[in-house]
């Protein structure tokens, strides 16, 4: 389970690498420093609107058929989160609501990882609504989990796939990203202040520092550029990228097929193959970049993003909302058009706030008991379907 929120992510693809000016830096000191706590809490709200305007009278009967459906979808979480500080194993635990159009469905998730011993172990449990669960599995109406258990699942293909390296791969990833932002930290200069030093304000009985990234349209797509032009040029960027095949290519289980040696000369040809694309795919980029230049995509109140860090410099408090536009007929003329299919401007308006707590408290996380007449076994579902599929396609051929 990640020890930030999905929110914590958005901070990270807005500012990138951060640490351009003193206020970015200290807003990236504080996301980096998240990543070493050992236990948390946090309250997750996230709504989500869809409207419509300019359409034809069909389609905005067809759009409001959707929108009366799902407006508006909401989102409330409650997570926890405890591992031990050589983050080798750890357990988490979200409560999530779900409600849209009047409706309500509650969602609990487990998670269980382990990978300081022999065999790594990764095991999540799910607990659906009843109408989910009953139609998965109609035949027994009283169970109530579903269990994913990783190394089980990867049971009958071990002898193509290492599980233990993919464990490994996973925690060498995330070590290998930090690196990967932290060198490139000082040199990425997109032209602009990112994230600006707002106030002090008191947030739920905290005195925090707050932080904004605010970006219109213009910016977001000045950032979008400079960010992946930046990422195509640097030398960081090539070393990131053979890092990550080479932890890769330990996943997969030559052994019996062929020398570790013919292994990488495979992989080195594979990264002189992209080394010679990029070029190309840097100019293709940018190429799509100008099309829609013109093309709005971001609303006019532009992404607004909050971030507040506590006295012990940990993200206490996030907030923020994104708009986005979707205008038919100027994607249409942007891509040759000459009469785009549609002139009306589909708007998406997505908020958040979450609250973060009791970081690095004593916690416990239990797992729920689970048996088989209280679960279902993924591994069994995909089983279950496979023979089904089978038996369809013998009997298809037969006829």
């Amino acid at each position: 389970m990640k020890k930030t929120s999905i929110i914590a992510l958005v901070l990270v693809l807005a500012m990138v690498f951060a640490g351009c000016t003193s206020n970015e830096l200290k807003l990236y000191n504080a996301v980096n420093k998240m990543q070493d706590v050992t236990s948390m809490e946090s309250d997750i709200s996230f709504s989500f609107t869809m409207t419509g305007e300019g359409f034809s009278e069909e389609e905005q009967k067809n759009l409001q058929q959707v929108t009366s459906m799902m407006n508006p979808l909401e989102i409330n979480m409650h997570q926890k989160m405890v591992q031990n500080k050589e983050k080798t194993s750890a357990r988490g635990a979200v409560d999530t609501n779900l409600s849209f159009s009047g409706m309500a469905m509650d969602m609990e998730v487990w998670v269980d990882t382990d990978m300081s011993g022999d065999k790594p172990k990764l095991i999540e449990i799910i607990k659906m609504p009843p109408l989910i669960m009953n139609s998965m599995y109609p035949e027994d109406n009283t169970k109530e989990y579903l269990v994913y258990d990783f190394y089980k699942m990867m049971g009958e293909t071990q002898e193509q796939i290492n599980v233990n390296e993919v464990f490994k791969f996973s925690k060498e990833m995330q070590s290998q990203i930090a690196k990967f932002i932290k060198d490139s930290q000082e040199k990425f200069n997109p032209g602009f202040e990112v994230a600006k030093y707002k106030e002090k304000r008191t947030v739920d009985g905290k005195e925090l520092s707050i932080y904004e990234v605010k970006l219109d349209d213009a910016a977001f797509k000045n950032l979008v550029r400079y960010t992946v032009n930046y990422a195509i040029d640097s030398k960081d960027t090539i070393e990131f990228i053979e890092q990550y095949i080479n932890l890769v290519s330990k996943i997969v289980d030559t052994n019996a097929k062929q020398e570790p040696q013919l292994n990488q000369e495979k992989v080195n040809l594979e990264l002189d193959e992209l080394k010679k694309e990029l070029p190309s795919l840097k100019e293709k980029f940018n190429t799509f970049m100008d099309t829609f230049k013109d093309v709005k995509i971001i609303g006019d109140k532009g992404i607004v993003l909050e971030y507040g860090i506590n006295s012990d410099g940990y993200i206490a408090h996030e907030a923020g909302s994104i708009p986005l536009e979707v205008n038919i007929k100027a994607i249409g003329k942007a891509m040759g058009e000459e009469e785009p299919a549609s002139s009306g401007i589909l708007k998406l308006d997505m908020s958040f706030s979450t609250k973060v707590y009791n970081i690095n408290a004593p916690m416990q996380i239990d797992m729920p008991v689970v048996n088989e007449s209280n679960s279902i076994d993924i591994t069994d579902i995909m089983n279950k379907s496979m023979n089904t599929n089978t038996e369809v396609n013998m009997s298809t051929d037969m006829n």
